[in-house]
């Protein structure tokens, strides 16, 4: 068998015991559940929000695309999101969703494969950024009430990630506004050093040099920044909604802004689709607040996500079917 393959199916195997472990230790919650009154209606719009939240980071790269003059319209670059969300859910180590897009792009604009990859890069580095941002704002505004009584470990734990998040979202404010208001910078002898640390001294050329190319049209760095905000009060306002339909006693939403980027970043653990990884981090901040159900709402949510997944498998079926590149780049 080969390493590649032994590795993938490694995950999978963790996927799978994390999933079966949160249920068998809380097999309580399900029991409850089950008797307690649903609400679908909730589900149904939580469901909804997923696909809007997914919509709304598609066109966001969309316009990062266009700004490096790759020609992508936005029907093509919503097929090209949905297809990349089912294949980061489904394909067996193939091809990431990052990836699949800039393949796509770069064999339908051959003389600009480095704008391809960047594009995706730079679209990947914005929604991080204000993904982090949220975590740490949030955190600090809600820091009395997202967790209360005596798991002050827990606590601990939560603000530790969300102010590091924080931090870490202000450094990459700074780095883009730097380097977009400033290009030339790049060619200083310290940041040229950075280029050349093994392992990731490509990807630090890469950043550098995708933020030079978009110091020419800086509004749409504003535009992807104003989607990225849509995009993560939508996943917030999804968990929210999926908690009102499934548990009696939910944080509130305001607490939701600083557990769904943690969730989401929880969910790009490589892991096949994030599974196992989203579902503790969102169970663990549920206990952490003294809410139960926490389980419970992280499985729906990840229905949500599958949902999204099968609009792009539609989207395969029906026009998408096209060679696959053979191994991912990521």
């Amino acid at each position: 068998m080969k390493p590649k393959t032994l590795l993938t199916i490694l995950k999978y195997v963790a996927s799978i015991g994390i999933l079966a472990w949160l249920v068998y230790s809380r097999w309580d919650q399900f029991a409850a559940f089950l008797k307690q009154d649903k609400n679908l209606w909730w589900l149904a719009a939580a469901t909804c929000l997923m696909t809007l939240a997914f919509t709304s980071s598609f066109i966001r790269w969309k316009f990062l695309a266009r700004a490096i003059r790759l020609d992508i319209s936005t029907k093509e670059a919503l097929r090209l999101g949905f297809l990349g969300s089912f294949f980061n859910v489904i394909a067996f180590g193939v091809v990431g969703g990052d990836s699949l897009r800039a393949w796509y792009v770069a064999k339908s604009n051959k003389d600009r494969v480095p704008e391809a990859i960047l594009s995706v890069f730079i679209d990947r580095a914005i929604g991080l950024m204000v993904m982090f941002g949220f975590a740490g704002i949030a955190w600090q505004i809600n820091k009395s009430s997202v967790v209360t009584g005596d798991e002050e470990k827990q606590q601990l734990a939560i603000a530790g990630i969300c102010n590091t998040a924080g931090v870490l979202s202000i450094v990459g404010a700074i780095i883009l506004i730097t380097f977009l208001f400033y290009p030339g910078i790049r060619k200083l002898a310290p940041f040229q050093a950075l280029t050349r640390i093994p392992k990731i001294g490509g990807l630090v050329d890469r950043g550098m040099e995708a933020a030079a190319l978009y110091s020419e049209n800086r509004l749409t760095i504003v535009i992807a920044i104003f989607f990225s905000t849509a995009t993560n009060i939508l996943f917030a306002t999804t968990i929210w909604l999926v908690a009102l339909g499934t548990t009696l006693s939910p944080p509130s939403f305001v607490q939701h802004l600083a557990m769904a980027p943690i969730a989401m970043l929880s969910n790009s653990v490589p892991l096949p689709g994030g599974v196992g990884g989203m579902e503790f981090a969102l169970t663990y901040m549920y206990e952490s607040s003294q809410a139960s159900g926490g389980v419970i709402v992280a499985i729906c949510y990840r229905l949500c996500i599958m949902f999204v997944a099968m609009i792009g498998w539609f989207v395969w079926l029906y026009g998408g079917r096209e060679k696959m590149p053979e191994a991912s780049p990521e």
